[in-house]
C-alpha cells in the first residue's frame, strides 16, 4: 500500500467528521468506527472475524430456510394425502353400518355437497324429507360454497322446479 493511502485511512479513522452509509441498511455510520483497509493488502483480523461470523449467519440462515422447506413439503403432502384420504372416505361412507341414513336413499352428488338424501325412500317409497349431507373426516370443515348452501337450506330457500325440454333452441 502506498503511503498516500496509508494516510488517507489514517485520516478517515482518526477524523470522527467522515460518514459512510450502510449499503445493506443505508444507515448512516462514522468511517472512524468501521475497520478500514486497503484492498491490495490482506485484510485485517478484525475484518476476517466479521467476514467470518457473517458466513457463519448465513450458512445457519440457509439451514434453517431448508429446513422450513422441508417441513412445507412434509405439511403439503400430508395435506394432500387428507384430502385425497377424504374424498375416497366420502364415497364409501353410506355403505357403513354407522352411516345415518339408508344408502339406498343417498344420491351422490359430490360437488358442492356430497349427497341428497331422500329419507324414506327405499323403506315405504315415500319420502319423508330431504337432507342434504356433506362427508367429513379429520379436522375438514365446510367450505365457504358448503356453508353458504347449509344457510339457504336453513333460511328455507329451497324450491322444487319442473323444466320442460323439448329440444328446441326457442324452448317450444
Amino acid at each position: 500500500m502506498g503511503r498516500p493511502l496509508r494516510v488517507a485511512i489514517a485520516e478517515l479513522q482518526r477524523n470522527r467528521r467522515f460518514m459512510g452509509t450502510c449499503p445493506v441498511c443505508n444507515e448512516d455510520f462514522r468511517l472512524a468506527d468501521a475497520t478500514l483497509f486497503a484492498l491490495d493488502e490482506p485484510p485485517p483480523q478484525a475484518a476476517l472475524a466479521a467476514i467470518t461470523a457473517m458466513r457463519e449467519r448465513i450458512g445457519q440462515q440457509k439451514a434453517d430456510l431448508e429446513k422450513a422447506r422441508e417441513r412445507m413439503t412434509t405439511r403439503a403432502q400430508r395435506t394432500a394425502q387428507a384430502v385425497n384420504l377424504g374424498k375416497i372416505v366420502e364415497k364409501i361412507v353410506p355403505s357403513f353400518a354407522s352411516f345415518a341414513y339408508s344408502p339406498g336413499d343417498c344420491r351422490a352428488l359430490f360437488e358442492p355437497i356430497d349427497y341428497l338424501v331422500f329419507s324414506g325412500l327405499t323403506r315405504s317409497a315415500v319420502v319423508d324429507g330431504l337432507v342434504f349431507v356433506d362427508i367429513k373426516s379429520g379436522r375438514a370443515r365446510l367450505n365457504d360454497m358448503q356453508k353458504n348452501i347449509k344457510d339457504r337450506v336453513e333460511a328455507g330457500a329451497v324450491r322444487f322446479d319442473v323444466t320442460k325440454f323439448s329440444g328446441d333452441r326457442n324452448g317450444k
